[in-house]
């Protein structure tokens, strides 16, 4: 099946925290959840979305276990049609990359000081005390 989904475009903010690098896309999440307000009011979703959360607990499960299935399948059918891609200029995935690897390199170096220390630590002769 050919992906049809169509990429989102926006800003998008690289963000560093500790140990980790963050990517902002928040466009990509607000159109997104536009398309799911949208998909869960059509005939296909809508029925499904409304039997999930007005199902009763049942006797014989857990009140959850039938209910688990339909909700991974209405699941499974909106991420379908969601998109996955947040579009970029040349330009703008030049940037994001700069900004990236500037809050990456220091974290790399980091960790690999740590391991390097962690590696002498463990492979040196034990001393005994006094």
């Amino acid at each position: 099946m050919a992906d049809d989904r169509t990429p989102v475009t926006g800003r998008l903010y690289v963000e560093a925290l500790p140990g980790l690098v963050t990517l902002d896309v928040s466009p990509l999440v607000e159109d997104n959840v536009h398309d799911v307000l949208n998909l869960l009011m059509t005939d296909e979703f809508y029925d499904t979305f409304r039997e999930i959360a007005c199902a009763e607990p049942t006797v014989e499960h857990d009140g959850h276990t039938p209910e688990r299935l339909a909700f991974e399948q209405l699941l499974a059918g909106l991420v379908e049609r969601l998109s996955t891609r947040q579009a970029l200029t040349g330009r703008q995935a030049v940037q994001v990359a700069q900004q990236m690897l500037r809050y990456a390199e220091p974290m790399v170096a980091a960790a690999e000081r740590d391991t390097a220390t962690l590696l002498r630590l463990a492979t040196s002769p034990v001393r005994e005390a006094s």
